[in-house]
């Protein structure tokens, strides 16, 4: 037999005993080795739910643990009565009324309502009402600082109605607040840890003293509340706390020695809102009509053209109007090329500008630029323009000799006024304050007019005017006039009497107002109030003088105010050396004086 024959029969008897001895070897070697791997699963799963009871039974004994300390403090257990918890329940409503009050709620009521036992007698439930008038950032504030509080508490119940809808309504509240008491906590007479202040809070001190600081934590960061104010303990050396003041929108405030400090003990497991959240969570007021959806149409306010003198810096603001704040602060900054001394800051668009001695006067256009998603392309482009100016000077006032005011009569005077940049037809004059009533003053020319009455006391009053130019900015020039207001004596001066002696016209004026007469002949020159002349003519019933404004005549018994202006073609002078007579029609015989005196006069 060949050996290729042997392997051929050596497979077929192995082939044979496999298929009639294969259930023996599977029965005898292969089943108990199955069975050894069912039971190794079984007890794998065994441990795996052990495992997970330890786990639950760990985080429920933690659970109880948590919820012991911030559980509210249970009555004591007498003998089989039933547990109980009304000192939680007055606690409760007391810190209840304070949070309240302390975020702003008005015609408040605080008042306890029902209790109850679970079936276990494990814990006590007890409810607080709140009645009271909020706006919805008060009532926001409320739930905000309630569930950061770390109390075993909840709100069971909160009916809010209004009967408006616009602006910011007032809402009637009705709250239900329910804490439990835990039997087998602690029994305590107060929620939080308590003590006080050792020396008086100034609202400005970052460092407080209290008594002592027990029950209180050992490491930073815990909130307080002294009264009205939350603050933060940010560092501890003893009973010397280092304090953020002013925390969770209160304000700080002056506290007195011996008042309370006490522990505001937080959830960590609740966060606190940031002030982006908190406004964001007010402006979604529910209680509030929708507004409308608004276009946003990214602009700058206008911007008029600025002028700067040299010299003096410029700034300004440039407002961004019409976009969409939610979409983040607008950044301002300036375009390329950029002139000396001129800057605009990033964030809130103040423009400033101070040009360099060298810089030439003219007119500047600066190019800025605003990003902003609810910009198109996300950027704005503008400019503005600024014209750089000389220094303008203020106008100078040459008054000169201020005529005397005479009551009755109407004054004039003329102000004269010079400016190196602006010419004398575009000064403008006004009177300032103070002024006589009836006074006036030309705003073109500066001629100033005035007509005192009566009733104007004799004396002297002072008057100021002011001119202004018309420069860039304009500038104004006050000057003070003192004016001497007198009594118009010419109005009281009578021609009443003309009289010859020895051949020589002589008339004489009598000032009744002084009990003064004057005496005058041809040639004399004489001054009454503002009428000034030379005596020209002095005939029988009238004299003639002559004055700057011509040739007057001044009949027998007429006040000086009352001359009439002659018409003549030529006014003559007459000449002081001849004899007083000289010219007149008046003529006497000479005979000695005491028996040649004509006199002709007026009463």
């Amino acid at each position: 037999m060949q050996r290729r024959e042997q392997y051929l029969l050596i497979g077929l008897v192995a082939a044979v005993v496999l298929w009639f001895g294969g259930g023996l070897v599977s029965s005898q070697i292969m089943g108990p080795l199955r069975d050894k791997q069912a039971e190794l699963t079984r007890l794998e799963t065994k441990n795996d739910e052990s495992t997970k009871s330890l786990l639950l039974l760990a985080k429920q004994r933690k659970n109880l643990s948590d919820w012991t300390r911030r559980s509210l403090p249970p009555d004591p257990v007498k003998g089989k009565n039933r547990p109980s918890a009304l000192n939680a329940q007055r606690l409760y409503q007391d810190w209840l009324h304070d949070l309240a009050q302390l975020s702003g709620f008005d015609d408040l009521k605080v008042l306890p309502d029902r209790t109850s036992v679970s079936k276990d007698n494990v814990y006590v439930s007890v409810s607080v009402k709140i009645e009271a008038d909020a706006r919805y950032e008060q009532l926001c504030r409320f739930l905000d600082r309630f569930y950061r509080t770390d109390l075993l508490h909840r709100v069971a119940s909160l009916r809010v109605t209004t009967n408006e809808s616009e602006g910011d309504p007032l809402l009637k509240i009705v709250l239900e607040a329910e804490g439990l008491a835990l039997i087998k906590a602690p029994q305590v007479r107060r929620l939080f840890s308590q003590t006080i202040l050792a020396e008086d809070l100034l609202d400005d001190a970052t460092v407080m003293i209290v008594t002592d600081n027990e029950d209180f934590p050992t490491k930073p960061g815990f909130r307080i509340r002294v009264r009205n104010e939350y603050m933060k303990v940010t560092a501890i050396d003893g009973t010397a706390w280092t304090i953020e003041r002013g925390q969770d929108a209160t304000t700080p405030a002056n506290h007195p020695l011996g008042t309370i400090v006490g522990h505001v003990r937080q959830n960590d497991e609740v966060s606190e809102r940031s002030a982006d959240e908190i406004k964001q969570m007010l402006s979604t007021n529910i209680f509030v009509k929708p507004a409308p959806p608004v276009q946003y149409k990214p602009r700058i306010s206008t911007l008029s053209e600025k002028i700067v003198t040299r010299g003096k810096p410029i700034d300004f603001n440039i407002v961004f109007l019409g976009y969409d704040p939610s979409r983040g602060k607008p950044e301002f900054s300036l375009v390329e090329p950029l002139l000396p001394g001129a800057r605009l800051d990033k964030v809130t668009g103040k423009f400033s500008w101070n040009p360099s001695a060298d810089q030439k006067t003219g007119t500047y256009t600066f190019k800025f630029d605003i990003k902003h998603p609810s910009a198109a392309g996300g950027k704005l482009v503008e400019s503005v323009k600024i014209a750089l100016i000389e220094p303008n000077t203020a106008p100078k006032v040459a008054t000169g000799p201020v005529p005397v005011v005479f009551l009755g009569r109407t004054w004039k005077f003329s102000p004269t006024a010079t400016d190196a940049e602006t010419s004398s037809a575009k000064l403008t004059w006004k009177l300032g304050e103070g002024s006589p009533a009836g006074m006036e003053i030309d705003s073109k020319t500066g001629v100033m007019t005035w007509t005192p009455g009566d009733s104007v006391d004799v004396g002297d009053v002072t008057v100021s005017v002011v001119v202004s130019d018309d420069g860039t900015p304009p500038q104004s020039t006050t000057q003070s006039l003192k004016l001497k207001v007198q009594d118009d004596a010419a109005m009281f001066t009578f021609l009443t009497t003309i009289f010859s002696v020895n051949g020589n016209v002589l008339a004489k004026l009598y000032d009744r107002s002084q009990d003064k007469q004057t005496e005058l002949r041809v040639g004399t020159q004489f001054a009454v109030a503002d009428i000034k002349g030379t005596v020209t003519r002095i005939d029988q019933k009238y004299l003639l003088f002559n004055s700057t404004d011509g040739l007057h005549r001044l009949e027998l018994g007429q006040s000086l105010r009352e001359f009439t202006t002659e018409k003549v073609d030529k006014i003559e002078v007459p000449d002081a050396t001849l004899p007083a007579n000289a010219g007149s029609k008046a003529t006497t015989k000479e005979a000695p004086v005491e028996a040649d005196v004509e006199e002709r006069s007026v009463d």
